[in-house]
């Protein structure tokens, strides 16, 4: 369950009465999701989400995802939209953390797929990344090969303790990450984390809503498509090909790859799959402290992880 600051209704009565949107009348916690705690509000004018921001979303960066957000949305993107309060603020404090309200986006998630949503959902990356490309961040991945490298030092005894025989697949993967990571790909910014709990979808199979905006940051878009295909393209821990080929058709259509991103596909898919495979290990650490956590399988992209290691470009016939 994603609910970690609980609120009571006489606390967001009081949240509310800082924004203009109308008369409380109930809200429930949103389960999905682990990173930040999100409640659906019900006011007498509308349906709202509030967002209290946790542990690793930085407060100096909030600033920079809602600047994302603002952007995407005013040039097509469909996404959450923030809301100012009455003093013109889009973000304030409780129990010590920020906070936002935004506009509700109506469309469900998928826990079943299709290959015309593989395509859909790549081409709405490539949307994201194009209208996008001008704004001017510092922001780099703060998940990226320093962090595997600082995660894995920091969790050696508990991975072998957690995935047993998996200790010595990282170290090596590591080893081979650090030596052989691509330089100087097309970057700009990235989601990130574009799951398929992160997108959501209307009756009619369109995409309402791209969500969860608070990995995104400089990258390669490169690794964006590869966060893409390992979040969409192994229902059931199954590699599907045609779901890849799919994404890739969809991102294409808007956006063309470069022939250097196509051949480092395979390297950025299996820093993809670690950098998954290390966060949810983190997650499971947590989970002893905090037992309403909902945590989901780590070895599931250690499956992910060992897939990749084992095939090469060829293998996608990208």
């Amino acid at each position: 369950m994603a609910v970690h600051t609980i609120l009571s209704s006489t606390e967001i009565k009081k949240i509310l009465s800082r924004y203009k949107i109308g008369v409380f009348e109930k809200y429930i916690g949103i389960k999905e999701g682990i990173e930040n705690t999100n409640y659906l509000v019900f006011t007498s004018k509308n349906k709202f989400i509030l967002t209290i921001y946790e542990e690793r979303t930085k407060d100096e960066l909030i600033p920079f995802y809602m600047d994302v957000m603002y952007n995407s949305y005013i040039n097509g993107i469909k996404c959450p939209t923030p809301i100012k309060d009455e003093y013109g603020q889009l973000i304030n404090i409780i129990k010590k953390k920020s906070y936002g309200f935004f506009k509700f986006i109506n469309g469900n998630s998928k826990k079943i797929w299709s290959k015309n949503n593989c395509f859909e959902v790549g081409k709405e990356l490539a949307r994201f990344h194009v209208v996008n490309k001008n704004i001017i961040t510092s922001n780099k991945n703060n998940y990226g090969l320093d962090f595997w490298n600082t995660t894995f030092n920091k969790c050696k005894n508990f991975i072998s303790k957690e995935l047993p025989g998996s200790f010595e697949i990282i170290a090596e993967e590591l080893n081979f990450l650090n030596k052989s990571w691509p330089l100087n790909l097309p970057e700009g910014i990235i989601h990130a984390d574009l799951f398929p709990d992160n997108v959501l979808f209307s009756k009619s199979q369109k995409i309402s809503g791209m969500i969860d905006f608070y990995f995104a940051c400089k990258d390669y878009f490169s690794y964006d498509i590869a966060v893409l295909i390992n979040a969409w393209c192994f229902p059931k821990n199954t590699f599907n090909k045609i779901f890849m080929h799919n994404i890739l058709k969809g991102y294409e259509s808007i956006r063309k790859l470069q022939t250097i991103e196509k051949k480092k596909m395979n390297i950025l898919l299996r820093g993809s799959s670690l950098r998954f495979l290390l966060t949810r290990i983190i997650d499971v650490q947590k989970k002893s402290k905090n037992k309403i956590l909902e945590i989901k399988n780590p070895d599931d992209f250690l499956k992910r992880l060992i897939f990749h290691k084992n095939i090469n470009n060829s293998n996608y016939d990208i």
